[in-house]
């Protein structure tokens, strides 16, 4: 992991220095991850599904998080995100998805900075990443702000729906069938 830490406005970090250090972090890792714990993560995905991806994204960012700790950083919720508001979109057979998560980064003196955002690829059909994860920052901190910055940043966020929407739309899917 590359020690240097982003560069400080008015003594907190600046929120998109920090955003393009945890991204360098992330793409310096992720693949040494995803060698080093192939097979537990594919035994987790052949128990659990794509809760996998979750097991991946903690060890993941296992450092990342330890690092920001140390430096007086709280992410809101703890980074990844917060599954039940993310939102993901992909192709038809599963088998090239992103979800989008964040998690808003506060000082131990609670001054919000702003958010980090995990793009994390995955593969539906079997335990894999099509492309490396990334993080990016926005200066927004209320869910309202980030939810609109990020749906101009990408069409297909502004049409997906948050996990709770569309689990409770699968959900009245299936009581149709029924």
């Amino acid at each position: 992991m590359t020690e240097t830490f982003p560069n400080a406005v008015n003594g907190s970090p600046d929120i998109l220095a920090l955003g393009q250090w945890v991204d360098a972090q992330v793409a310096e890792q992720w693949e040494t991850v995803l060698d080093t714990h192939r097979e537990k993560l594919a035994d987790a995905y052949a128990r659990a599904g794509d809760m996998a991806f979750g097991t991946y994204l903690n060890l993941l960012l296992r450092d990342v998080k330890r690092h920001m700790r140390d430096l007086g950083l709280k992410a809101t919720p703890p980074l990844p995100g917060d599954f039940d508001i993310s939102r993901e979109w992909g192709n038809a057979d599963g088998t090239d998805n992103e979800r989008w998560m964040w998690s808003l980064v506060t000082t131990t003196s609670g001054e919000a900075l702003g958010t980090l955002v995990l793009s994390i690829p995955h593969d539906h059909t079997r335990f894999r990443l099509p492309r490396p994860p990334h993080v990016f920052a926005l200066r927004e901190t209320e869910r309202a702000g980030v939810e609109a910055a990020l749906s101009a940043r990408s069409s297909d966020f502004a049409r997906a729906l948050p996990f709770h929407e569309e689990y409770a739309e699968y959900l009245r899917g299936q009581e149709t069938e029924a």
